[in-house]
């Protein structure tokens, strides 16, 4: 499972693609949702995704560090999950001084089989405060290449200086609707920004667009995520480049409306965009 079938959660799928396609990934990742939220699930494609040399970004699921990541065999992958004390009756489980002092010997460890070590801690809101300030000084001075992932249900039960030492992302519903809108159009971009041919996004489209509703709903994802390479700054597009991407957008909705073929609107939409991209054509 790659880092795309996330997008169910809302932009931060997306936005993490682009940071590791960037090379801009931080060492500390707080990673909030409720409780139906998958978010080891999450964690797990994202060190998919930072990891994987056949999909960078996305994660292929098929080679064999995805594979080792899904099974949880990767070496220089650790997770920490709560533990009962030893000796306690409560039963309350919680992540203890002891399992981040062993976390921070072994990322001390050089990477055995990547170039990165990737530590995810789930249940962090249960971390005790001794966990919690030993953990403070690795987030301070993270050893080079290191990831750390928190993941949350409650992140205000953390410490404002390990909050603000994290970047975060919070994971929400959003209707289903939305999710096959900013799939589809995420994957065309991608497959344009990666130079695939017209006849493979081709049968990406044909997948996608099947109605008249369709077609908008492409247009709509497509224009979103326009708008955030605009945001967040990309080198894919120039701003000017993405200024003319959206302009054929709208040019492309105002055809469908005026009754154009919708397949061969959305078609030559894709052609507009790689156009725009490669001026001077396919090298």
């Amino acid at each position: 499972m790659g880092l795309r079938e996330y997008n169910k959660y809302g932009r931060a799928a997306e936005h993490l693609r682009s940071t590791i396609l960037e090379n801009m990934l931080s060492h500390a990742y707080l990673i909030e949702g409720d409780l139906t939220m998958d978010k080891m699930g999450f964690a797990a494609a994202l060190a998919q995704a930072a990891l994987c040399q056949e999909e960078p970004g996305e994660g292929c699921g098929r080679c064999e560090t995805c594979t080792r990541i899904q099974h949880g065999s990767y070496e220089d992958l650790y997770v920490v999950s709560p533990e009962e004390a030893s000796g306690s009756k409560s039963r309350v489980q919680s992540v203890r001084d002891a399992q981040i002092e062993e976390l921070q010997n072994q990322l001390k460890n050089k990477p055995a089989e990547g170039d990165r070590n990737i530590a995810i801690i789930d249940g962090a809101d249960t971390m005790t405060n001794r966990a919690q300030t030993r953990l403070l000084k690795t987030l301070e001075e993270p050893y080079p290449g290191t990831v750390i992932m928190l993941l949350s249900e409650n992140a205000e039960t953390l410490l404002q200086t390990i909050r603000s030492r994290c970047v975060r992302v919070r994971l929400v519903d959003v209707p289903e609707e939305t999710v096959q809108e900013q799939t589809a159009a995420t994957d065309v971009l991608e497959m344009i920004r990666e130079g695939k041919y017209f006849f493979d996004i081709k049968e990406r489209l044909d997948q996608a667009v099947k109605t008249r509703s369709d077609a908008y709903v492409l247009l709509d994802g497509v224009e979103k995520s326009l708008e955030g390479y605009i945001r967040r700054g990309s080198d894919f597009l120039s701003v000017r480049q993405q200024a003319e991407a959206v302009s054929a957008v709208e040019k492309t909705r105002r055809a469908i409306q005026q009754n154009a073929s919708y397949k061969y609107a959305v078609r030559h939409l894709v052609l507009e965009i790689e156009r725009i991209v490669r001026p001077g054509g396919r090298e």
